[in-house]
């Protein structure tokens, strides 16, 4: 059987296509440092990353930090970011906009005390 140079890289343009189309939509797991100060901002951080394209993400107080899996062929790593500081915490790539942290309860205030002493 002769195969032609087109069938050739035609398969071959097919095989590459398919390779990098299934490495994207695998899962990326994301750690993330977040300012919040109490369970109240764990929750709040938390139910703003409950969208399409994230598979789970987890708020650790202690450390301030988040870890986020999820599709990067649904959503970015921006997006994430965006969708934090909508919900009115800092992240180190972004800042909440004034009106998205006066939103968030007094004691949670991170940016004007050390509200960590009052829970």
């Amino acid at each position: 059987m002769k195969f032609s140079i087109k069938y050739i890289l035609a398969s071959l343009a097919i095989i590459t296509a398919a390779t990098a189309i299934s490495q994207s939509t695998k899962p990326v797991t994301l750690e993330m440092w977040v300012a919040g100060t109490c369970s109240g901002c764990e929750k709040r951080i938390e139910s703003a990353l409950d969208v399409k394209g994230i598979i789970f993400a987890e708020y650790t107080l202690k450390e301030h930090t988040l870890e986020v899996v999820f599709k990067p062929h649904k959503i970015s790593e921006k997006q994430i970011h965006q969708l934090v500081n909508d919900a009115g915490h800092d992240t180190k790539k972004g800042l909440a906009s004034d009106e998205a942290y006066g939103k968030v309860d007094d004691c949670c205030k991170y940016r004007t005390h050390d509200c960590s002493k009052d829970h």
